[in-house]
């Protein structure tokens, strides 16, 4: 089991869905191969001053920050609350007439209150720009999360089985940017190689000659979890393909990751990470995230019950100056990240809670 959602080889035999959800429904949509380079050329399109600052959380994967980096603009950092949402009397002391924009990232798809931040920009005379890379398909007050932000970036590949597929959405629209991608079939067939893999002990050798792939996140392609990112943002890139998409797509896929979640609570419930101890109405729940000492050990310990656990955001962006937000960097030492997604069977759930108990206990006698 991973945290990555496996793509079942039944899906070419679905009929793709007739409607498909928010925001892929808006004209002002464009798809991009991942997140990174949504964000890269979304800023560029904002046409903001060549020395606009955007506040940003210091809790954040880094890939995000990298994008903002290479679009022009500088990165001022803010800690937050402990429930992760920005505090607004410190955004107040960040501001000065450079400051172009708030960030905010709906962390695991526990959605932030975007009224609040429409508002709190819009009477500043700020954009918002809403990270629901984490979060697709969740809702916020019956409206879908991402919608209140000038910029909104979304990623598929994470709630659904895809080896990549991103969205980003502008309220003026840019036509024609995305360029057409290839159909690379190695990053889908190590989606399908992972659903084979959650199925059946007697992979176990094709696991190995697959695990530095799945090390690095869906497709093999570049760090799935922190840092700064290698790769060429300038050229946009389409997603590996369209034809899955709609074909994976759920009514139930909300209600399923919810389910589990809930489960999870029930039987991890002390252990879990304090700003996802609730899990709040509408929100899509990417993983569930238990506390540990030692970080390591657990995701190996883990890893004997054949539970692909991952070092969550473990790095920040080397524009950070982590000794100043040191609520961030206890988040980064301590979270270690757990399947929950829709296509975990009942027997999954009923081994999954008892491992992480097991291998937390064995950490502690330790």
């Amino acid at each position: 089991m991973t945290v990555w959602p496996p793509l079942p080889p039944a899906v070419y035999a679905r009929r793709p869905a007739p409607d498909l959800p928010f925001p892929l429904d808006q004209r002002e949509c464009v798809l991009f191969s991942r997140g990174r380079h949504a964000i890269r050329h979304g800023i560029g399109a904002l046409g903001l001053a060549p020395e606009a600052v955007v506040l940003v959380p210091a809790y954040h994967c880094g890939s995000e920050i990298e994008a903002l980096v290479r679009a022009g603009v500088e990165c001022r950092f803010y800690e937050g609350s402990a429930s992760l949402e920005p505090d607004e009397d410190e955004l107040d002391e960040l501001l000065d007439e450079r400051v172009a924009a708030l960030y905010v990232i709906h962390y695991l798809g526990f959605p932030q209150n975007e009224l609040r931040w429409r508002r709190w920009c819009d009477a500043h005379g700020l954009l918002l720009i809403e990270d629901v890379a984490q979060g697709w398909l969740g809702t916020i007050d019956g409206r879908p999360t991402g919608s209140l932000g000038d910029l909104s970036i979304f990623t598929f590949y994470k709630t659904l089985g895809l080896p990549d597929g991103a969205a980003l959405l502008f309220r003026d629209g840019l036509d024609g940017l995305a360029e057409r991608g290839g159909l690379r079939l190695g990053r889908i067939g190590v989606r399908h190689a992972e659903w084979l893999l959650a199925r059946s002990a007697l992979l176990t050798d094709l696991e190995d000659r697959l695990r530095p792939a799945l090390k690095r996140g869906p497709g093999g392609v570049g760090p799935a979890t922190s840092g700064d990112v290698p790769e060429n943002l300038d050229s946009p890139i389409a997603p590996t393909t369209r034809f899955l998409l709609p074909r994976l797509v759920d009514a139930t896929i909300v209600e399923r990751r919810r389910r589990n979640y809930e489960h999870l609570l029930m039987e991890l419930g002390d252990v879990v990470a304090s700003p996802f101890a609730q899990l709040p109405a509408g929100a899509c729940p990417w993983a569930f995230m238990v506390e540990a000492e030692d970080k390591q050990s657990l995701i190996n310990r883990l890893l004997l019950h054949r539970i692909r656990a991952i070092d969550f955001w473990y790095q920040p962006h080397s524009s950070l100056p982590a000794d100043r937000f040191p609520q961030a960097a206890a988040l980064r030492a301590r979270l270690v990240g757990i399947p929950v997604h829709h296509e975990l069977r009942e027997r999954d759930l009923a081994r999954l809670g008892p491992a992480v108990r097991y291998a937390l206990e064995q950490d502690t006698r330790a």
